[in-house]
């Protein structure tokens, strides 16, 4: 009892208490306290949602939505984490977001990270405040400051932008970009952060982070190779704010390793499940396959 005492006030302590009071305050259920360093990314269910951005007929039928994630998240898995794609939301009105709040009310769950993509398809970061053409990099700086508003109305404590690829010595567009959301963002009390993506260099990455005032979001997958790897994610994970993306391809990389060294480097956040098509043809048993590892390490 005293150990399990401990360990949430240093949860508290620490920032994740939201997550924490949610989990381990739901009546008659046994909780893994785990559980409340765990989030959902609807990622992959999106392959169920309905994307705002489609402008096709879907290849399969939608037939979740995103109000009913939340309690869905926290029926199927006992977590009550949720860390939510900006283009699943069909509405910005101020009701909708009103809606999902009360759901997020019902579930006992909270956002813990909203990733934006601005794109008109795929994520390749071009629609991007680090965009290296102007007229580019205000138009996504305009769309971050009104999402970064939405984020602190859902309670979110951060936003993750998609900086595209960044080039060694090229770098000052994206800090001017970041700068401006990340000053917009500390007035609403809504960090902003990136997490390491195709083939920038993770020194290059940190240099920005740095010099433009956000934060990092490790990506356990996102690594050429396994050097990388546990280059990038000890240079990464003392950069955090407290989330960080986890997801699970054996063939590619060590899950349990990359883990431990947030271990090792005393991390104390949130890890985000992005379960991929790669593990199961379902989201749940993709989502599952996941936890099972994740639980087994941290």
């Amino acid at each position: 009892m005293g150990t399990a005492l401990n360990r949430r006030q240093f949860l508290i302590r620490t920032g994740a208490a939201a997550g924490a009071a949610s989990a381990l305050s739901i009546p008659g259920r046994a909780q893994n306290p785990k559980l409340a360093r765990v989030s959902v990314m609807t990622s992959y269910f999106g392959t169920r949602m309905p994307d705002t951005r489609d402008k096709g007929k879907p290849a399969v039928t939608k037939d979740l939505s995103i109000l009913d994630f939340p309690e869905m998240i926290a029926d199927h898995f006992h977590i009550h984490n949720v860390e939510v794609q900006q283009m699943y939301f069909p509405s910005t009105e101020r009701s909708y977001f009103k809606e999902f709040q009360d759901r997020l009310k019902k579930a006992k769950s909270r956002v813990s990270n909203m990733p934006l993509e601005f794109d008109e398809q795929g994520t390749p970061g071009i629609v991007s405040v680090c965009s290296p053409d102007k007229a580019i990099r205000e138009r996504a700086i305009g769309l971050t400051r009104q999402w970064i508003d939405h984020a602190a109305l859902l309670g979110s404590p951060s936003v993750m932008v998609n900086q595209g690829p960044l080039e060694a010595g090229k770098t000052g567009p994206a800090i001017e970009g970041l700068r401006a959301v990340a000053a917009y963002g500390k007035s609403k009390n809504v960090v902003v952060s990136i997490e390491n993506r195709g083939p920038t260099p993770p020194e290059t990455l940190v240099e920005v982070i740095k010099a433009s005032g956000i934060y990092a979001n490790p990506d356990i997958g996102n690594f050429a190779d396994e050097e990388t790897r546990a280059r990038g994610l000890r240079l990464m994970y003392p950069l955090s704010h407290g989330n960080s993306h986890v997801k699970l391809a054996p063939e590619r990389f060590d899950f349990a390793k990359a883990v431990n060294i947030s271990k090792e480097l005393g991390y104390q956040g949130i890890y985000a499940i992005e379960a991929g098509r790669n593990l199961a043809p379902d989201p749940f048993q993709a989502v599952q396959i996941v936890l099972d590892a994740l639980l087994k390490v941290i």
